[in-house]
């Protein structure tokens, strides 16, 4: 129904209620029609709407399926007792939407790249001999939670080494790192996670090594590892992620591209944030896998959870 009979868009809302520009006003609009009048510290939720900003059906989010069928039905229902001529499309005026709030409109940085982050709560598979086996399901976490890694122009340019033989070491920008660990090492699998402070890192290493040379194409190997913890003394830390990196980095060298970056954290993550509460308890496997997108899937283009604050995100 969501694919079929109306047009899904996403929101993150934190940048919406905040814009001052006609997308601001629009969303407004729409949430003052609701149960919250527009009021409060959020405007959450899932709305259905019509193309002028007439309100047919909310929910909060986070409801079981059969709950929001319902509501879609509804929508559906409030739609089509509208007279035909607000149902056409050509009673959508086309307006000029003037100027872009810039400080709450994020776009992927010019000439970047953009990394899409999957992270899962994982359990171990007791029933094999390879401690290494896991496996996730669904409820808990179990869902894969996404993100996205920006890499600027100038950190992907910095990883391409200028005349590669295999065994040569390529230096990271400490600033990548930074990135990586502090905004994508977490667990948001149940919600908005707390990030790390720099102070929490207590570890964060990661090299790439030339593995392979040919005429088209370097490969580079990635290993890593990295301790995040909100205590120095690691065993009285509430929280905390003790995780390994392992990964591949590809370049074409007519072009002097990146075409691949598949990248895996692993390791064990214990505690939970104010919005991700329902951890599981004690220390528990968790992943989270980097892998490169062009940016052509808009869904590609929504800004890191982390980059609310750019310049931070950008310079950690």
């Amino acid at each position: 129904m969501a694919s079929e009979d109306f047009i899904p868009v996403v929101g993150d809302d934190w940048y919406q209620r905040r814009r001052q520009d006609a997308e601001g006003e629009f969303l407004r609009k729409v949430a003052g029609q609701g149960p919250r009048g527009g009021q409060g510290g959020t405007l959450q939720g899932i709305y259905t709407l019509t193309p002028d900003g007439t309100l047919l059906a909310y929910k909060n989010a986070g409801q079981a399926p059969d709950v929001m069928r319902e509501v879609l039905r509804n929508a559906l229902d409030a739609w089509n007792r509208l007279p035909e001529s607000r149902r056409r499309s050509a009673a959508i005026a086309s307006e000029d939407l003037g100027t872009v709030d810039a400080q709450y409109d994020r776009t992927p940085p010019e000439g970047g790249l953009i990394v899409k982050v999957f992270t899962r709560a994982l359990e171990r598979d007791e029933s094999g001999d390879d401690p290494n086996v896991y496996s996730c399901a669904p409820g808990r976490g179990g869902e894969a939670a996404r993100d996205h890694l920006w890499l600027t122009e100038e950190d992907w340019k910095a990883l391409i080494p200028e005349d590669p033989t295999p065994g040569q070491m390529i230096s990271i920008p400490d600033r990548v790192v930074r990135r990586i660990v502090r905004f994508h090492l977490v667990d948001n699998t149940r919600g908005e996670p707390p990030f790390w402070g720099d102070e929490e890192v207590r570890e964060a290493t990661m090299t790439l090594t030339v593995e392979d040379v040919s005429p088209d194409r370097v490969r580079l190997r990635l290993v890593g590892n990295a301790l995040l913890a909100t205590s120095a003394d690691v065993s009285q830390a509430d929280r905390g992620y003790d995780a390994s990196l392992l990964g591949v980095v590809e370049i074409d060298r007519p072009s002097r591209s990146i075409t691949r970056f598949d990248v895996v954290a692993l390791g064990d993550h214990w505690g939970e944030g104010p919005y991700t509460r329902g951890a599981r308890p004690g220390r528990s496997p968790l992943g989270v896998a980097f892998m490169l997108v062009d940016g052509s899937n808009p869904a590609d283009r929504i800004a890191p959870q982390a980059s609310r604050f750019l310049p931070g995100y950008l310079e950690p």
